[in-house]
């Protein structure tokens, strides 16, 4: 049998930055978890927990077996799961999602600049995991009202050619104006969304840091 391959350059850099991103993951689960109000919520983060915890290994155990230095992921000691409940109900699977959301795209990239089989694997399994998560998540938050479906338009009837680039000017305060197109509406809408939770975030987190702001 043909030897296995070294790992790539990009191999390296993207493995490195998936372990970073999942053990900060993982420390936020830690916090989110007993705190809880929802048992589903609860089932829907622990089983998150679980499916991350094994790809940390899997990525470790990867470098190890290269003769790689173990990226320096997040700790315990960068968490103190013992503050006090911060979030009301249902934020936390909102910033799971959001946090999901992300994972998609990255695992994307992340694929495309792998060639071993064991790493593709990895990006594979990861985005399985993460798509379902996110469909949990969505579904959950819908169900209980925490979600705001983007507004609602009447169905287009025609489909038109763009003449000039007048179209382009359309949305300025001065001159003529326009109708948002659904493109506009639907990133206008996730903007707001996602600023949404990381207002939140740091609110919250503004009130349980041990060290003040450096400007």
């Amino acid at each position: 049998m043909p030897e296995k391959p070294k790992i790539t350059s990009s191999e390296i850099g993207t493995l490195w930055s998936t372990y970073r991103e999942k053990t900060f993951i993982l420390r936020i689960l830690e916090y989110l978890i007993p705190n809880a109000d929802d048992q589903k919520a609860e089932q829907i983060m622990t089983a998150l927990y679980k499916n991350l915890s094994t790809y940390v290994e899997k990525i470790k155990t990867l470098f190890e077996n290269e003769g790689a230095s173990v990226p320096i992921g997040f700790s315990s000691q960068d968490v103190n799961i013992h503050a006090p409940k911060l979030f009301e109900n249902g934020f936390d699977i909102m910033f799971v999602r959001t946090i999901k959301e992300i994972s998609m795209a990255l695992y994307t990239l992340n694929m495309g600049n792998s060639y071993r089989t064991d790493v593709i694997n990895i990006y594979k399994d990861l985005t399985a995991i993460t798509q379902g998560c996110y469909n949990e998540c969505t579904q959950y938050l819908l169900e209980r009202d925490i979600l705001t479906r983007p507004p609602f338009i009447p169905m287009p009837i025609s489909a038109e050619y763009i003449n000039d680039l007048h179209y382009l000017n359309g949305l300025n305060l001065i001159g003529d104006t326009r109708q948002l197109n659904t493109i506009e509406f639907s990133s206008i809408y996730h903007g707001m969304e996602t600023n949404k939770v990381g207002m939140i975030l740091m609110a919250a987190f503004s009130q349980v840091a041990q060290e003040k702001e450096v400007i």
